[in-house]
This record gives C-alpha cells, structure tokens and sequence, in this order.
C-alpha cells in the first residue's frame, strides 16, 4: 500500500513560510531552508538511519505553548529537523494530530522496516545494538550509569520486563528491578521507538510479556 502524504509545516508564526513535508515510501523530503532554488533537504529511503521525537512546552514564567519536534538522522549522522508550534492554545487540536500523522507515515515508510530487519537478525540468531542496548541470543545488555562509571548490565531473557510510559521506555531486571534498570526518552534517545517495537515483539514471542 502506498503510503505517501504531503504535509504544510508552519514552523511559528516568526516564519511565514507554508514549508512543505513530503513523506514519500522511497524518500523524505522537508522544505527547511530559506533558499530559492535548492529549499529542500531530501534524505533517500536508504540513507535514513534513526528517529527521534517528542513535545517541548514553551514557557516564561508560565507555560503558553507547544512546540512538536521530530528529528530524522541518516547514515552520515546528518539531522534533518522537522518542527512546529502552537501558542497559547490555538490549532493545539490540529498541529497534534498532524504531529501523530506524520509519526505514523515515517513509522509505516521507514522504521518498521528497520524494525523488522532487526527481528530477522534475531530470527537468524545475530547479535545487534540499538542506540545502547546490545541484543542476541541469550538476552540483552544495558548501560547503567552510576556514580562513579557506566556500568554494563546483561539480563537474560526470561528475567527481561519493559514499561512504557509517555516520554519514555523503560527497561528492567524481574530480578532486581530497583537497581538494575534503564529508561530511554523518546525526544533525547535516538531510535527508542525501534527499541520498544522490537523487544516487546521479541518479549511477546517467548511469551515472557503480553500487551
């Protein structure tokens, strides 16, 4: 099914450039720059590596805003920036549902295929990292900050438990679920939303966790 959408981003009201958004199965493609010849940065399918997103409140003193941000990085660890903002309540209602419609058609063109390429990794018994966790066939291994150093921790795979939450995912040991744990934030950890698909699939297939 193809799944190509158009988007106009309005980034604030300081910009007053209706910049276009084109999600296309093979490409993205973002209006974000002010020239007149060449005002769009394209990454093609196959250069795209990681995404990340979230909602920041704009504030001074009081909250009056939302600004929505979804970041694309390819390959060559260059960051493509889509952003908007809504202030003091007007087009909240629209500018979210735009914000979840486009999550949606870049999970649909890219991500989940890069999601399932990661699951037949694990299928074929192939060791992978997502941002810092490390998968194979005995489990996972996270970084543990601590005081001192980071600490590297493997859970294997029966003591492995998730919870999601609105900002973040949230990794831990059934074990020692007090100190042996890991979050990854939607807005700051590149590819979390790889992350979650791919070790509920993996958690939901050995039937060590249901959702």
């Amino acid at each position: 099914m193809n799944t190509d959408k158009n988007f106009l981003i309005k980034r604030s009201f300081l910009d007053g450039i209706n910049r276009e958004l084109i999600i296309s199965d093979t490409f993205l493609k973002f209006q974000n720059k002010d020239l007149k010849k060449n005002p769009f940065t394209i990454f093609e399918k196959e250069e795209i590596a990681e995404y990340k997103y979230g909602i920041r409140w704009i504030s001074f003193r009081i909250t009056y805003g939302r600004d929505y941000q979804i970041f694309v990085r390819n390959k060559k660890g260059e960051i493509l920036k889509i952003n908007f903002k809504s202030y003091f309540g007007k087009n909240k209602k629209e500018y979210h549902q735009k914000y979840i419609d486009i999550l949606n058609v870049l999970w649909n063109n890219f991500f989940d295929e890069i999601a399932q390429d990661f699951l037949k990794k694990f299928k074929n018994n192939e060791s992978f990292k997502i941002g810092n966790v490390e998968f194979d066939e005995v489990g996972i291994t996270i970084a543990i900050s601590g005081i001192a150093k980071t600490k590297k921790t493997k859970i294997s795979w029966e003591n492995v438990r998730t919870k999601n939450y609105y900002t973040y995912f949230a990794i831990y040991s059934s074990q020692n679920p007090s100190e042996i744990n890991r979050g990854y934030n939607y807005h700051d950890d590149w590819n979390t939303g790889v992350l979650y698909s791919v070790l509920r699939t993996i958690l939901k297939s050995k039937n060590i966790e249901t959702y």
